[in-house]
Formats: C-alpha cells, structure tokens, sequence
C-alpha cells in the first residue's frame, strides 16, 4: 500500500468572512508529482498557507504522513507541525550568504556554535555533482541564475527534512530550457521519495511532469486527471477564442510601416539585441536567463544609459526617455501600477493631460470620460478607491487607461504572470483591443506561456548571444510543450 504524504479531507476553510476552501479534498502519495491547474484562483492563496502553517478550519482535516495536523474545532501541538516546503516566483534565500550557508545554517536544526565551512562544503559537493548541478557551495545566492536559486531552494528543502514541496508558477520565472532541467531534477527526488505539489496555470505544462493533475475551480476540485487524460472543456472557450483570431489574422496583410525599432541595443545586461514591430503587430522577446528585463527598460526610459545601438519611432531617431508615445506595463501591473492615493477615475486620467489638458480641471470633461468608457468599467466603479477593486477589475482599469493614453509602443512585462485562465483570457482581450488600436506591443517573457498565442515574431534572448529570431512562420519549429505550439503547427 502506497505511504500517504498530505490529505486534505472535507475542508472548509474561510477568511474575512469569504468561503475561500469549500469541501476541499486532496491526496498526495511518496514519490508522486500532483499537479494543480488553477482553472481560477479562488482559494489558491488560502491553500498555500494552509500549507504553510496552520489556518482555523471551519470543516475538515489535514494529514501529513498519515498523521494529523489541523482539524476543525481543535487545537493540535506544535510539535506536529508539518515540515512542507514552498517554493515561489519570490526567492527565500538570503542575499550576502553562500549555497552552503543558506542550505545548513540557517535551517531550525543548525545548533553548532561554530560554522565549519570546510565540513559543510565536504557535505553538499557530492550531493551538487550527483544533480549536475554548475555551481559550487561557496558561490554567494546572489549571483546564482533564477534556475540556480532555485536549485538551492529544492536542496534547502530536501535537506531540511520536507517530504513534500510545493511549486508555484515555476514557469514564470524559469526559461523553457532550464524548464526541462528542473523537470529532470524533480523526478529525480520523486524517485528518492520525495513528493512534489506542481501549481500552475497551463495544462501543457502540467501534463509533462505530473503523475495526475487535479482542477481548482471556486475553492474546489472537481475532478482530478490522470496522466494522458485531455483536459475538456475547462480550457474550450479560451481556445476558441484564440483559434478564431489567429485564422483572421492569417486572412489579413500586415502594414510595413515600423512603428519601434530598436539597432544593436547594448547597456547593462542587454547585450547587441535588435528588433522591430509595426503597428498592431506583437513581438516576444523571451530572456532565456532572466536578466535583461529591468535594463532593457531602464534603457528604453533613459535610466540607463546606451553603451551601443539606437532607438527609432517611425523612422525617426528617438531619444531615451519618458513620453506617453510609449507605455510601460509591469509585472503584476494590478498591484505595481495604480496610485492608491488616487480614485478610481483619477487614476484612469493619470496618463491622459497629454491629450487633454484640461482633465485635471474640468468636471465636465471628467464626466465626459466616465461615459466613454462606460462600456469597458463599470460606471460604479469611477467613486471607488483602487483597494476596493478586484483583480480582474483592477486589470480593467490599467488596460483601459492605456486605452485612452493611445501610446504608439507598449512594453508589456510578463503580462500573464500569476494570471488563472479565466484572468488570462480578460488581459489577453484587452492586448488585442490595444493592438486593433494600431499599438505596437513588446511583450518581455521568461516564459512564453500565452504571449505566443498573441505574437508576431520570437527573439529568444541568450546571455551573450547570438539571439534566436522567429517569425509566425517558424512558430510550429518550437516544442510540443510549448504553450499554444501545437495551434500553430496546425495552422502552419
């Protein structure tokens, strides 16, 4: 009989008064790779730190090893609190320390006065080759690649005792080739007994690794898939809704006017990257290593300055900068993009005094505002504050306001991170609405995900070089568990 690792029976779990877990039921055997595809976020974050230390549950138990470790109605001690490690987009170890240190001594079970580092790296070097792991236990965390930390943090983990790990949006922040290292690494641990929570938002991904894969919908699991086993019809709509507009844009002509183009760009860590987009046309530009985003808009802003290369709108020169010509959208531009001090409606006209001046001054105009977008918010919404806003709505009113501004360049950074399918098909409409405007869209991705669905052109970006470059064309080249691939090795 298989050893059980986590079983969550029953539970029923509620936070601020909001039902977030509802007859919430999970099992996770040793050795297994269970998969979570977050159909929507409802209740995802409350699982996690159910996970993570023990929330007052309404119904239900929790088991961890075959032993219980929350339950309704009853206080469990302290002593059998669950050793679960968590792994995130935002990394745990401590900057200014070495692998060995961070993996050993800042672990609860280091009691030695003295920090022997010869012993520690005797200990962890076997352990490093036997993963074929490039780095070394002296190396200091923060000059390790996102994969490398994130090897670490498995190791931290492993060592420290887990028997279970979860994993939360890997993809987001590893490349699709480290991807398929990471993979390699976890089914080696899988086949030493460790069991592995896989969380992510695309199936293709999910089907690759995972042993089987349960569906979170509403704070619940309604059916749990087994290897092989397609995922119908969760994922239908969303497909449709992108099968429908790559066949009319293969009935279309692109314009060759080039609205951005940016010449053999060098500064900071972006090194000799060029590339251009058109009007309503989309370009990737995938970082294989993690590295560039930040410099590449701080180069494109001014705040960096150009070592090499050159900026050019429309053919002509332009000079780094901001201007509302171009729009920047950051990751998790929900949270990183509205002013909270300001209004709903306040925050819509933030980026429009360039077209009308009076805005800041005129009721009327203001007015005139809310009833032109009365079709893309909610009217109700213009008296509110940003905090009493939704996800989804916060993400309406960011892509509306962008709208409005009318910028000729977006850069989009991971627009689709931390996004469940039903949020990705709401940013995925409003990037095609800004591209039907005539915007030019620069998406920066780690990971493809939905970007590829919306692209025109691919440059996959290697530290150093030399670039790949793909055209739409060349989109059914890419592997099979690429997200939306096999759409265009149909149409291709």
């Amino acid at each position: 009989m298989r050893e059980e690792i986590l079983r969550l029976e029953r539970v029923t779990c509620r936070e601020q008064g909001v039902v977030q877990l509802e007859n919430f039921n999970l099992q996770i055997f040793r050795g297994e790779i269970m998969g979570l595809l977050a159909v929507n976020s409802h209740g995802l974050n409350t699982l996690v730190r159910l996970l993570r230390r023990r929330l007052p549950l309404e119904r239900g138990y929790v088991y961890y090893r075959e032993r219980q470790i929350n339950a309704w109605g009853s206080q469990i001690p302290d002593r059998t609190l669950q050793r679960i490690g968590i792994i995130e987009n935002r990394s745990s170890l401590v900057s200014g320390m070495t692998v060995a240190d961070n993996i050993f001594v800042l672990r609860p079970s280091f009691k030695s006065w003295l920090i022997r580092t010869s012993l520690l790296r005797t200990q962890l070097k076997p352990v490093l080759e036997q993963l074929g792991a490039d780095f070394s236990p002296d190396d200091y965390v923060d000059r390790l690649t996102p994969f490398q930390r994130f090897v670490v943090e498995m190791l931290k983990a492993v060592l420290g005792g887990c028997r279970l790990i979860v994993l939360r949006e890997v993809s987001t922040f590893i490349s699709d080739a480290d991807l398929s290292r990471l993979h390699a690494i976890i089914r080696k641990f899988a086949q030493e007994g460790i069991s592995f929570l896989y969380i992510g938002y695309h199936f293709e991904e999910l089907r690759e690794i995972c042993d089987r894969t349960a569906l979170l919908m509403n704070g619940t699991i309604p059916k749990v898939l087994l290897r092989g086993e397609p995922l119908f019809p969760c994922g239908e709509p969303y497909h449709q809704l992108v099968r429908g507009q790559m066949e009319r844009e293969n009935s279309t002509s692109p314009t060759k006017r080039v609205a951005f183009q940016a010449s053999h760009i060098t500064g900071g860590e972006v090194r000799d990257l060029s590339f251009s987009v058109q009007p309503g046309e989309c370009v990737v530009l995938q970082d294989l290593n993690n590295q560039i985003f930040a410099d590449l808009l701080d180069l494109v802003t001014g705040q960096l300055p150009l070592e090499k290369g050159n900026f050019e709108m429309e053919g002509k020169p332009f000079a780094p900068g901001y201007t509302r010509e171009i729009a920047i959208l950051l990751e998790h531009a929900h949270d990183s993009m509205l002013i909270k001090e300001m209004s709903v409606l306040d925050n819509l006209c933030f980026t429009l005094d360039h077209r009308l001046p009076e805005v800041w001054r005129s009721n009327r105009l203001r007015r005139g505002i809310e009833r032109e977008c009365g079709e893309l918010l909610d009217p109700e919404l213009f008296s509110l504050w940003p905090e009493q806003l939704t996800t989804p709505q916060k993400y309406d009113l960011i892509y509306t306001r962008v709208l409005l501004q009318k910028p000729k360049v977006i850069f989009c950074a991971q627009p689709f991170q931390g996004a469940d399918m039903e949020l990705r098909m709401r940013i995925w409409n409003h990037l095609k609405r800004l591209q039907e405007q005539g915007a030019a869209l620069v998406i920066l991705a780690v990971n493809l995900a939905d970007s590829l669905s919306l692209a025109h052109q691919l440059i996959r970006i290697h530290r150093g070089g030399p670039h790949e470059y793909y055209s739409r064309e060349d989109f059914s080249r890419l592997s099979d568990t690429t997200p939306w691939a096999d759409f265009y090795q149909h149409f291709g």
